[in-house]
């Protein structure tokens, strides 16, 4: 894989990114794009990264809007059943900001206001 400030590339291919390294093109979001973007970061995408991911994509996609992080908390407390879940978890995942990591990996534009 090969990076630059404006660019991924990896497989061959070579995928553009904003300022702010998202998708310049969402349509040119994949899961390996995905992984690309989130080695860029040294981010290794587990399974609970997976969830969030195809969470803020489907919330995206049904709402047009990225979810805000009580939403993100309450539905993985819904999908997991732990009612103990919360921000401490999001944040162990993707430190620098899950959503709009989450948002980055899913191929999303970077979230207007974001914790």
């Amino acid at each position: 894989m090969t990076t630059s400030d404006a660019w991924i590339e990896f497989d061959g291919r070579r995928v553009a990114l904003d300022a702010e390294g998202h998708l310049a093109n969402p349509a040119d979001w994949s899961p390996a794009v995905a992984v690309a973007l989130a080695e860029r970061d040294g981010v290794g995408l587990g399974d609970d990264h997976w969830w969030l991911i195809e969470f803020v994509r489907d919330h995206y996609h049904r709402y047009g809007t990225v979810p805000l992080m009580r939403q993100a908390i309450m539905a993985w407390r819904r999908a997991s059943g732990d009612d103990t879940i919360g921000s401490r978890e999001l944040y162990r995942l993707l430190p620098d900001g899950p959503i709009r990591l989450a948002c980055r990996y899913a191929g999303l534009p970077a979230p207007e206001s974001c914790i």
